[in-house]
């Protein structure tokens, strides 16, 4: 249930709402992710477990603020680099495997390839559970707030998030094909107000950027892993959750 919700916490009571305070009352998981809801976002993580979510994100060994379950982890309460923020999307990107990321990929000495150490991929979720956020966050673009880079001209399949800070400091957007994924951090760096969100700032240059590194290139779809069984239904999402 989308709505103003107050939670209790040990420094007083915290009330968060939604992007200009818009709600949408009964909501299913995909559209309050698509539309980026952050009391609809605070209630599936409250279902979950804070404390789950705190653990999780501790496995991705990522960021240097250590975690514990309040509400507010489940809209992003510590700092990240863009490499960071890349890292930890490539386990939704490779179903559950986060990949390490660097900068060189290879070394040429005299004309001979001098070998790297490889980057082992680690284990952080199940193959299935990452394909259905996923596949969630495909909405994201075609009916959320990130629709605006279809109306651009990218078309092939895609997932992604847009977020926005307190005050609109920051603007993201985090993107990804099968073949490629790319994140867009804009700001200040005196941490001044930019004003802008990450759909009216960040996702202009991701889409840009995209339409020509994947120019030419086939349209890939997602793979759904074993353990995913898709049905078809004509029922509407409030006829589904009554």
């Amino acid at each position: 249930l989308d709505e103003p919700t107050t939670w209790p916490s040990v420094e007083g009571d915290w009330a968060p709402g939604n992007y200009d305070n818009e709600y949408d009352g009964l909501i299913t998981y995909r559209r309050a992710l698509a539309l980026s809801r952050n009391i609809a976002t605070i209630k599936a993580a409250e279902q979950v477990g804070f404390g789950t979510v705190a653990s999780l994100w501790t496995r991705t060994a990522l960021g240097k603020t250590p975690l514990k379950g309040y509400p507010s982890i489940a809209l992003g309460v510590f700092e990240l680099t863009p490499m960071e923020v890349a890292e930890a999307f490539t386990t939704f990107a490779t179903l559950g495997q986060q990949q390490p990321l660097r900068a060189i990929t290879r070394v040429v000495t005299g004309g001979v390839d001098r070998p790297l150490a490889a980057t082992k991929a680690r284990t952080i979720a199940d193959p299935a559970v990452t394909y259905l956020v996923t596949n969630m966050m495909r909405s994201v673009l075609s009916e959320g707030t990130a629709a605006s880079a279809r109306a651009a001209g990218f078309a092939l399949d895609a997932a992604g998030k847009t977020g926005t800070t307190n005050d609109l400091r920051d603007a993201w957007f985090v993107g990804f094909t099968p073949e490629l994924l790319a994140v867009v951090w804009v700001g200040l760096d005196d941490n001044q107000i930019l004003g802008l969100s990450g759909a009216q700032s960040a996702l202009p240059i991701w889409t840009a950027f995209m339409k020509r590194a994947l120019a030419g290139r086939p349209n890939v779809p997602f793979t759904p892993p074993p353990g995913i069984v898709q049905l078809e239904t004509d029922l509407s999402p409030r006829e589904l959750l009554a």
